[in-house]
């Protein structure tokens, strides 16, 4: 990294690694070596890409999924069991359009009371949270239960699973209609359906261009 001769290139990954974090220090991401790898070089490859793929890359790379645990995230069941909203939470908040309102040079938008105008709401996240339901490590059978909570079926794993964008396993991904940010998506929509529609409406966001752009200006 510091005598490539992709020296923009190196410097662009850099600076994305400090806004689309992973850790070392946290124990689980800690396990997978080559799949820390595999992220900065991620992120080397989508450097010079767009805004919305790269954003799609980290949403379903394993080792996203394993730091803010949306992989093996399961739909609601009638036990009181609801979807984790970790990851639907930071994606709007550190990856996209952040808490406030922006105007295109960064500044605040407010309110004719002068508070700053939030982005979104806690019912956003939990509807965004049901999007990110039912994708889990790439495995040699897709229908078991333990390839989705675990990566295994029967002892037999993916050898580059850590490598690899996380798949759908159907039964385990949310079928509700899921309202957020001005737009439903409609119930019974296929799991990557739903992605897809989710992420083309936090791209399109007017406030990526200040949110991830002012970061960008810091970390350069």
């Amino acid at each position: 990294a510091v005598t490539a001769r992709d020296q923009l290139r190196q410097r662009m990954a850099y600076a994305l690694s400090q806004i689309f974090v992973i850790s070392l220090a946290d124990g689980d991401v800690d396990n997978y070596d080559r799949g820390v790898g595999a992220w900065f070089d991620m992120l080397g490859e989508q450097s010079f890409g767009n805004y919305r793929a790269l954003l799609e890359r980290v949403s379903l790379h394993p080792l996203m999924g394993i730091y803010l645990s949306h992989l093996a995230n399961q739909k609601a069941d009638g036990n009181g069991r609801v979807p984790d909203e970790n990851y639907a939470r930071e994606v709007m908040q550190l990856f996209s359009i952040g808490l406030v309102e922006l105007n295109p040079d960064g500044t605040p938008r407010r309110g004719s009371n002068g508070v700053a105008l939030e982005t979104y709401t806690p019912a956003d996240v939990s509807e965004l949270a049901k999007v990110f339901t039912g994708w889990s490590w790439a495995c040699p059978n897709l229908s078991d239960r333990g390839c989705f909570l675990r990566g295994e079926d029967d002892g037999r794993e993916d050898p580059n699973r850590d490598l690899k964008p996380m798949v759908v396993y159907p039964a385990y991904h949310s079928t509700e209609a899921k309202s957020f940010l001005g737009i439903t998506i409609p119930a019974g929509t296929p799991a990557a359906e739903s992605l897809r529609i989710a992420l083309d409406r936090l791209a399109a966001h007017p406030n990526v261009g200040p949110f991830i752009g002012r970061q960008l200006i810091q970390r350069f």
